[in-house]
């Protein structure tokens, strides 16, 4: 059963869902809070709290999704449980989603919900996100990249970017401190490609919701030395 708050709540956010894709995003819940008892995904354990931080939380970022064409490509960096990536796919069967995941527990539940939820546009890759954005099979490859608690921006831009295209976006999952994150990434924004830069707020001001999604258009191509070898953007960051 779907609690009414969450019909309430996606009414509120202008977000419509086909009763099949409510079913699926119930059951992928489902499987998540069940594969929680047993591997470290989330820290939110009661359903109707999941639900609004895991499910709606994630279909925030829709809105910046909503412009690509159908057939575009989607990259989850950081993807763990499969958030946001897997209610994306869902929601948008039209776009191709990549959920980017290094930890293999992680990785292979991702891929059990797909394979469980019968998505066809999902696509799990266990790789480390440097690596990936030194790859020619993912480098500058996708129209936008989806994340949340990823790390500070001046990392998750060197994660972020070298995955898109120029042109495409990163939109960043945020809190309260997003404004203060982009100050300290200026350096990164500048060297890696970064353009246009917008902070939205995900939520009406009725939820009391400080979440925020950054916005943030590539503007040329990354350098080809970034991202640096794996572990190097958290230990110095840009």
């Amino acid at each position: 059963m779907i609690p009414d708050s969450v019909h309430n709540e996606l009414r509120a956010l202008d977000i419509e869902l086909t009763p099949e894709q409510l079913d699926q995003l119930a059951r992928y819940l489902a499987l998540v809070l069940d594969e929680n008892t047993r591997t470290n995904l989330t820290a939110v354990r009661e359903e109707d709290a999941a639900w609004r931080r895991l499910i709606i939380d994630s279909l925030t970022v829709l809105p910046g999704l909503d412009e690509l064409d159908p057939g575009s490509s989607v990259i989850d960096v950081g993807s763990g449980a499969g958030l946001p990536g897997m209610p994306v796919a869902i929601a948008r069967p039209s776009l191709k989603v990549t959920l980017l995941e290094s930890t293999g527990k992680k990785a292979g539940f991702i891929q059990r919900a797909i394979d469980g939820l019968g998505l066809t546009n999902a696509t799990v890759l266990q790789e480390r996100a440097e690596a990936a954005g030194q790859s020619d099979a993912h480098r500058e490859r996708y129209d936008a990249c989806i994340n949340r608690a990823v790390g500070p921006m001046n990392v998750l831009l060197e994660f972020a970017l070298p995955l898109v295209a120029v042109g495409g976006r990163v939109l960043a999952m945020k809190g309260p401190k997003a404004e203060q994150e982009l100050g300290e990434a200026g350096d990164a924004l500048s060297i890696l490609g970064a353009g246009e830069l917008a902070v939205i707020d995900a939520y009406p001001d009725s939820f009391d919701n400080e979440l925020v999604i950054v916005s943030i258009i590539k503007e040329v191509q990354t350098p080809a030395e970034y991202p640096r070898l794996p572990g190097v953007p958290k230990k110095q960051p840009l």
